[in-house]
């Protein structure tokens, strides 16, 4: 009697002989020990090399801040000799004027101008401006730009102002307000919001002169529309503006 399958025994014999007996008896090659060294030692030595890359970056980094603190601490010490010694020499350019300027209508005149050129400070009463960004600025819309800043200073002058200064520096025919990046700068010196500006004058009109300029139209619409805030407060002392360096002594000739 036929197997059941054994019409089936060609393709058995295929299957089953697939393999040369050689396969069927070779046994799978095994890792041996030192390689498997190798393999740790390797690993091992790339991650003490990444290690030490690391700490060496950190180590120059840490060097170049330190370098840099340095040389800030270095110019910062120079710039406070300069200034020493260029009020050395205003107060003896004083004294100069005082002593060839003999007559008090001369000398009148003299401080007259360098109070209006902002060559010395000065200090009487006058309002405080307080103009800063939107609450929730998100882009240039909502916050202050060098040409609003622009336009407040001028408003203040135009409305009576003897003298103004932003945040401490004072302003001029000669100090430029502009826009450098995200910061504004004033006298080349980068300033952030809140921007407090300082203007001498009559306390009682400076206010309401001010609402009359065009400077004033302009913040309100801004405020109106992008958010932005100015604060005008009679200053309850007086205030005391210092005098703008660049408007110093550049050049004299004697008689």
């Amino acid at each position: 009697m036929r197997r059941p399958d054994e019409s089936m025994s060609l393709l058995r014999n295929l299957t089953e002989g697939a393999l040369e007996p050689e396969y069927r008896t070779t046994r799978a090659p095994r890792r041996t020990g030192w390689v498997t060294l190798v393999s740790i030692a390797l690993v091992v030595s790339l991650l003490t090399y990444a290690l030490i890359q690391t700490f060496a970056t950190r180590d120059v980094q840490a060097a170049e801040r330190a370098q840099l603190l340095e040389q800030i601490a270095e110019a910062r010490e120079r710039q406070s000799l300069v200034a020493q010694d260029l009020a050395a020499l205003e107060s003896e350019v004083g004294d100069l004027t005082s002593r060839f300027l003999p007559d008090e209508e001369g000398r009148r005149a003299l401080a007259e101008a360098e109070l209006l050129s902002g060559a010395v400070p000065v200090e009487g009463p006058g309002v405080v401006v307080v103009a800063d960004d939107a609450p929730d600025a998100t882009d240039s819309q909502g916050h202050v730009l060098d040409s609003d800043l622009n336009y407040l200073v001028n408003g203040l002058f135009e409305a009576g102002a003897e003298a103004v200064a932003v945040n401490g520096h004072r302003v001029t025919t000669l100090t430029p307000i502009r826009s450098a990046g995200a910061a504004i700068t004033v006298d080349y010196v980068s300033l952030s919001a809140p921007y407090v500006v300082e203007a001498i004058g009559d306390p009682d009109l400076l206010p309401a002169r001010f609402a009359n300029t065009r400077a004033a139209a302009w913040w309100q619409y801004l405020r109106l529309n992008y958010g932005l805030t100015l604060e005008l407060t009679p200053s309850d002392d007086d205030l005391t503006l210092p005098a703008d360096p660049g408007m110093g002594l550049r050049y004299a000739e004697g008689g």
